[in-house]
């Protein structure tokens, strides 16, 4: 069995940030990076090639990022709300909202016709089409 105290592995963050790591430790694409981040923070060499950015200093530019840009939520907000529309009435009796369809919100009687017996003359020819007897092919 292994020891209570034995040396477990640390992982330290480091506190340099490869250019290559960086954009993928603030979870975005390294286009978006080089066009948001990249001109309010420094970068610095390391080594012959290498570039670095600070993690502290990237860490700062986040918080004042999403400072300014975080959509604030109301708070008071009740996420209980009940999925159906139906609202109870004084009685306890569940009462289901009208609301008009889409279709019905147009004006038919624009035309400048009788929309109520047009409507029953056509389901009425439609009606007999239907229904009736087919004209022999001989």
């Amino acid at each position: 069995m292994a020891n209570a105290t034995a040396a477990q592995p640390s992982t330290i963050a480091p506190r340099f940030i490869r250019a290559r790591d960086v954009y993928g430790y603030l979870g975005m694409c390294r286009t978006e990076f080089d066009k948001t981040v990249r001109p309010h923070v420094r970068e610095f060499p390391i080594g012959k090639q290498g570039i670095a950015f600070d993690r502290h200093e990237i860490d700062e530019w986040a918080d004042a990022y999403i400072q300014a840009m975080a959509i604030e939520k109301a708070s008071n907000q009740d996420n209980n709300q009940p999925r159906s529309e139906r609202q109870t009435g004084a009685k306890g009796a569940a009462t289901w909202p009208k609301k008009q369809s889409p279709g019905s919100r147009k004006c038919r009687t624009a035309s400048g016709r009788l929309t109520k017996n047009t409507e029953e003359n056509e389901f009425r020819k439609v009606l007999e089409l239907v229904t009736g007897r087919k004209p022999s092919s001989t």
